[in-house]
């Protein structure tokens, strides 16, 4: 659940943006509400008339098992009026499943209306959506490294496959096939413990990935091709998301020896493990970018795993979108799509608020 604190319709509409990583458009917003806190955050494109039944629906599900005290939902709309039939439908719904709806917004041409309110705060034209700089909650989110891309599109950019450098890691996978071209399966997991360390390294003093050449990346792809070990990276990434006591001994005392404390667990330092987070996030995605799609679907699905933990839904989204585009049939992929659409997060944890759940 988000600690950011919200003041009103004003600075929901603000803040948005930031919560999701994106500034949303054509697009319905369901914000789940515990007090002034904002919990579970679900995101759709607007539907055509013929499915704003069945959207009302895939939208009221997850806030059944949410059970927040108040629901609020806002409307993102180019044409004047495209949101209202969605917005009629989820209110019902939620309605009649005993979901108090709060308020129902609809954001227009840089404004915002509040649809079902007659008082002076709401006048009939509308209100201009107030400056970051005119909203305390925003002031928080840059304090903790968050800004808005300029769509959900530039997000898949984020973790695309650079091809110049996809291709020279690819001629390195083509050239050793094996898992772990060393002596035994454990000295190459102890090899590809050492990497992921260096991944994982979100301290300010960290190589940069772009410094990873093509031999250390293609050992990071190989490794997370190793089951066992690509789930227990998800283990320590995403505390509380599978025991490590399921794991071998001898690769879980690999793993305390090597890989650096989850310093982004919520738990761990407020506003630093939410920092920690985020720069662990854009190191993943520096990595899957150099990663060939016929390759990437492991890696890609650990990020994924992360990024959902942590609560950023688009990201998880649009990193399961390449994984499966490649490869329809890895299953921890497969899993981790239902989870998504089910509004299920990997250990019930992240410090991050949390960011769509569905795509259109």
């Amino acid at each position: 659940m988000s600690q950011i604190r919200l003041r009103g319709p004003a600075d929901v509409v603000a803040v948005l943006p930031y919560q999701l990583g994106y500034h949303p458009q054509d697009s319905i917003v369901v914000l789940a509400l515990h007090g002034r806190s904002v919990g579970l955050i679900e995101r759709i494109d607007l539907p055509p008339p013929e499915d704003v039944e069945q959207v009302g629906l895939v939208l009221v599900g997850p806030l059944l098992r949410d059970r927040p005290e108040a629901v609020m939902l806002v409307g993102y709309e180019t044409e004047r009026g495209a949101s209202r039939p969605v917005l009629d439908v989820v209110r019902r719904l939620a309605t009649e499943a005993d979901l108090d709806v709060l308020d129902r917004l609809v954001v227009h041409d840089g404004r915002w209306f509040g649809i079902d309110c007659a008082e002076p705060c709401c006048p009939p034209d509308g209100v201009r959506v107030q400056a970051a700089v005119d909203t305390p909650a925003v002031a928080e989110y840059v304090g903790l490294e968050v800004s808005p891309l300029r769509g959900r599109s530039a997000i898949a950019d984020l973790v695309a496959a650079d091809r110049a450098l996809a291709a020279q890691v690819s001629a390195e996978l083509t050239a050793v096939r094996r898992p772990y071209p060393a002596p035994s399966q454990a000295v190459g997991r102890l090899q590809a413990l050492a990497g992921w360390a260096v991944v994982c390294d979100v301290t300010g003093g960290a190589l940069d990935i772009a410094e990873l050449g093509p031999v250390e990346v293609s050992r990071l792809v190989r490794s997370v091709e190793d089951l066992e070990l690509r789930d227990a990276l998800v283990a320590w990434l995403c505390p509380g998301s599978l025991p490590l006591e399921s794991l071998s001994a001898d690769l879980l005392d690999a793993m305390r020896c090597i890989l650096p404390a989850p310093t982004w667990h919520h738990r761990s330092g407020g506003g630093a493990s939410v920092v920690a987070g985020r720069r662990l996030l854009a190191r993943f995605m520096s990595l899957v970018r150099r990663v060939p799609d016929e390759r990437a679907a492991p890696a890609l699905t650990v990020l994924a795993n992360l990024a959902w933990w942590q609560g950023d839904g688009a990201l998880a989204r649009t990193c399961l979108d390449r994984a499966l585009r490649s490869s329809p049939e890895y299953r921890l992929a497969l899993l981790l799509e239902r989870m998504l659409d089910l509004g299920v997060r990997p250990g019930g944890r992240g410090q991050l608020p949390p960011a769509e759940l569905l795509s259109g």
